[in-house]
């Protein structure tokens, strides 16, 4: 899971910011084989940071439309350290809520790629979908360079830039979102996760939650939000 983000090129300086919020999932189907399907929450205008409050309607969406609680035993989440987003003691008390409530007690695991990692499945994606954007604009600048009629400049909204990703990603779905509401009043009232900035993996199951410093060490540090 990662954002990035891309402009508009509805006329030179006119663009319009988009934020991209990428999930990619990975699973295993009942034959066997390994599947992946990625997931593109868009949003644009004064709602588009990327912040926790994206983050949370985010994974609201995914559990009331894709029914994990019923396809899933267990979730491991990747992403990079975000410190205004996903490593954040609201993220993770996100992750503690959505295991209790809606995923059954079940294990959700996010883990954070070390600096330097490179490039993630999302990152790859990301570039996917900027190629298919530039791709368009150059369609464009050659459209207007020879005098068509109706020439534009590429995608001058964000459900056009929706589109576009609809119709050159494969198998991927993108999801619009017009405004995402970033109340106060909204941020649950919790107590900082111990020594957040040392872990690189924290799992929420049963009601407990449960930090590592890495991945699969073995060195486990139980704590509480309350």
């Amino acid at each position: 899971m990662d954002f990035t983000s891309t402009m508009t090129a509805d006329k030179p300086g006119a663009g319009v910011g988009v934020q991209d919020c990428i999930l990619v999932i990975e699973y295993y189907r009942e034959d066997g084989q390994r599947a992946r399907r990625n997931l593109d929450f868009l949003c644009t205008g004064d709602t588009n940071k990327h912040d926790y409050h994206f983050v949370l309607q985010v994974w609201f969406y995914v559990f009331l439309h894709l029914q994990l609680n019923f396809l899933f035993d267990r979730i491991d989440v990747w992403t990079d350290g975000g410190p205004h987003h996903f490593k954040t003691r609201y993220c993770q008390f996100m992750w503690h809520v959505l295991s209790s409530l809606r995923f059954d007690h079940k294990p959700i695991t996010h883990n954070f790629f070390a600096s330097y990692h490179g490039h993630s499945l999302a990152d790859g994606h990301a570039a996917v979908v900027k190629r298919c954007l530039h791709t368009r604009y150059l369609l464009t600048e050659l459209q207007r360079a020879t005098g068509q009629p109706n020439a534009s400049w590429g995608p001058s909204n964000v459900d056009e830039v929706a589109d576009l990703i609809r119709a050159n990603c494969e198998n991927t779905q993108v999801v619009v979102f017009n405004e995402i509401v970033r109340d106060p009043l909204l941020k649950p009232h919790v107590g900082k996760v111990p020594e957040i900035k040392t872990l690189h993996s924290l799992t929420y199951q049963n009601g407990e939650c449960f930090g590592k410093e890495r991945t699969g060490y073995a060195g486990i540090k139980e704590f509480a939000f309350y």
